[in-house]
């Protein structure tokens, strides 16, 4: 592809023509209620990112890759209402980008002791123990849930403690360097979990996972925290869980990859199984866990792999949110 920009305007016409079809289909109804009046005006807002990506396209390619937050934030937009545009800037964003990640810091690898592999395996243990096994005994359930959520993190952040912090450090100082690699693996993760869940979801004939459902209706009890638990909880705690502790468990990285991934779609489904379709959605919850234990190990640096899940988090939270 000689130009890529070609991307951009495809997007920005797929999202017109979108537009143009609801936009006939609202007019030809008979009444125009407030749930009408609403769509209409999230269309004017697709609309104008639409023209943001179309009026992107004609800019000069050296000067896109110097400034991409016009296309990023448009494109994440057309992704949450309508996917296809947005992968088309999406994947713009990953041509343009700088292929070479040598240019992140070079951080080495505490010594491995006996002590680092008694406090990951502990680690791993307490955390099946605290969020699967106790909560199936009676006597845990008079226990508030925001209790065990700030007991866990406690624990995460005493365990890695040190890691933590010198992670932290290099990227507080690396930040123009580590930004750019996060978002570029955001955007290659993101395409490939959307080619995974395409099948599983047409499997199961659209239908969510158990999990998945189990948010949803969190987030129309409690909005608020469930936003931070998804969003700030669950990156900091299981990325530090299956990324950072348990790759010190092993040596070689495509073993740890592969084992992390699965141990991460595994657990999120395991425990929430209705039918055997559920089981389906492992794969999709190990795509994402693959491929942030891949980020992890490629710049060796966890905050990484919890910039990515954040976002990842975030975007699907907000998602939630404007549909429920």
């Amino acid at each position: 592809m000689k130009d890529k920009r070609i991307l951009l305007k495809l997007g920005a016409l797929l999202e017109t023509v979108y537009i143009i079809l609801n936009f006939i289909y609202y007019f030809s109804l008979n009444k125009i209620n407030d749930e009408v009046i609403a769509n209409i005006f999230l269309l004017a807002i697709c609309a104008f990112f639409a023209v943001t990506l179309y009026k992107e396209s004609k800019r000069d390619i050296n000067e896109l890759k110097k400034s991409k937050a016009k296309i990023i934030i448009s494109s994440i937009w057309l992704f949450l209402t309508n996917v296809i545009p947005g992968l088309f800037g999406f994947a713009f964003l990953l041509l343009i980008s700088d292929k070479k990640d040598s240019k992140l810091p070079l951080i080495k690898e505490s010594p491995t002791t006996m002590m680092t592999y008694v406090k990951s395996i502990s680690l791993l243990v307490i955390f099946i123990l605290v969020m699967f096994v106790l909560p199936k005994f009676s006597f845990f359930s008079k226990i508030p849930s925001y209790v065990i959520y700030v007991l866990m993190f406690i624990i995460t952040l005493v365990f890695n403690y040190k890691d933590l912090k010198k992670d932290l450090k290099y990227l507080a100082q690396n930040f123009k360097i580590y930004f750019p690699f996060i978002i570029k693996r955001y955007f290659s993760m993101l395409v490939i979990m959307i080619i995974v869940a395409i099948p599983v979801v047409l499997i199961n004939n659209g239908a969510t996972s158990t999990n998945q459902e189990m948010i949803n209706s969190m987030f129309e009890k409690l909005p608020l925290a469930t936003l931070i638990l998804s969003t700030l909880y669950a990156p900091f705690v299981e990325e530090s869980i299956f990324r950072l502790s348990l790759s010190k468990l092993f040596k070689n990285k495509t073993l740890f990859i592969i084992v992390s991934g699965v141990l991460f779609g595994t657990l999120h489904v395991i425990d929430k199984f209705t039918s055997i379709y559920d089981f389906l959605y492992i794969f999709q919850y190990a795509t994402l866990g693959i491929c942030l234990a891949k980020a992890y190990k490629d710049s060796n640096n966890i905050f990484v792999s919890m910039s990515m899940h954040f976002i990842q988090n975030f975007l699907a939270a907000i998602l939630v949110l404007l549909l429920y």
